[in-house]
């Protein structure tokens, strides 16, 4: 039988005609699979101000959402209504899960669940401080820590990301390297933010000066694109054009040497970063994003103290939509501008 995973991303690509790719998600959907991945904000609240990042907009940022963190009750209602029908728990994903309270908890929910990926995204400096003990998270079952870092050089690291210390960066790589040696399965994947400021720290061997004890597992790379309103002003992609193959295209290269994944857009997909989504895409994302913090969950119809995955679907009849989506038109309850990235997977 083929594996959940492979299925998933054949029905998610170009390979197979429409109406294959929609019957497939209809088939895990109705047969009761896991097939979404829940993207967690246990607490609404950054250590750090990066430029690039919307919580650079520190009035407006506490205004609009305060610190909001996920009460004990709210995390039992998840686990009860989506846990089961997950095939991968990300926590973090639009702040700092490292200053939540209890990471240990949210692992063990997952690991309880029977998950089979759980993931943190984090930029790793309270990890550094001792706040967070991720060998003791590891040993739960957190299977890939997602690091986020804007430079590869102190000037650059620091200046983009105010409140952090390169030094720790470095500190973090190594208790990294000793996890790794300790647990090879476990997985390092670095995201890296490019702009003109920092486009540099890609080119010779700057982006690897750090990585001389452990090195990624999958490496991100990312153009710079308006995420809301942030202290950083330049989203003029120029630069990152012109230089692309000593830079981006360096990077990729050496991945390739080395056998790293490695995600990031072509020359040609930098413009890319925004595009309409809709049809099958869009119907995918509907079904199996589900992006969760404190006063949001899923959909915006959710009821997270009465609906569970099943309820929620079987009221607004997605698998109707979804059997007739594969024999006419395909229409779904999002249809917006993405703001995920183009990437060639290397």
């Amino acid at each position: 039988m083929m594996n959940i995973y492979r299925l998933i991303k054949l029905v998610a690509t170009d390979r197979l005609p429409t109406p294959f790719k929609i019957l497939g998600l209809w088939g895990l959907h109705v047969s009761r699979r896991r097939l979404i991945g829940v993207y967690l904000d246990p607490v609404m609240a950054c250590n750090l101000r990066c430029r690039m990042c919307y919580f650079s907009d520190e009035v407006r940022w506490q205004r609009n959402y305060g610190g909001r963190v996920f009460s004990k009750a709210e995390l039992d209602r998840v686990e009860r209504a989506l846990f089961h029908r997950a095939l991968k728990f990300q926590i973090g994903c639009g702040a700092e899960p490292t200053l939540y309270s209890d990471l240990l908890d949210l692992v063990v929910r997952g690991k309880r669940a029977g998950i089979p990926y759980i993931s943190l995204t984090t930029n790793g400096q309270l990890i550094v401080s001792g706040r967070i003990d991720l060998p003791q998270l590891v040993a739960a079952g957190l299977n890939e820590i997602t690091l986020s870092a804007h430079g590869m050089r102190a000037e650059t690291y620091e200046y983009l990301m105010p409140g952090a210390d390169f030094s720790d960066f470095e500190k973090l790589i190594d208790i990294l390297a000793e996890i790794k040696a300790e647990r090879p399965n476990f997985k390092i994947r670095f995201n890296f933010t490019v702009n003109s400021f920092n486009v540099d720290d890609l080119s010779g061997d700057n982006f690897w000066q750090v990585w001389r004890r452990v090195q990624p597992d999958i490496v991100q790379l990312r153009p710079v694109q308006k995420l809301g309103e942030t202290a950083w002003r330049d989203f003029d992609l120029t630069v990152l054009k012109k230089l692309y193959n000593q830079t981006i295209g360096n990077v990729l290269a050496e991945c390739r040497r080395r056998s790293i994944v490695c995600m990031a857009p072509t020359l040609e997909q930098l413009d890319d970063v925004a595009s309409e989504q809709n049809g099958v895409t869009a119907l995918v994302e509907d079904l199996t994003y589900c992006y969760i913090s404190p006063g949001q969950c899923y959909q915006d119809d959710f009821d997270l103290k009465k609906d569970t995955y099943e309820s929620y679907h079987r009221r607004v009849r997605t698998g109707w939509r979804l059997f007739g989506a594969a024999w006419g038109s395909v229409r779904s309850r999002k249809s917006n501008v993405s703001k995920k990235l183009n990437y060639t997977v290397k």
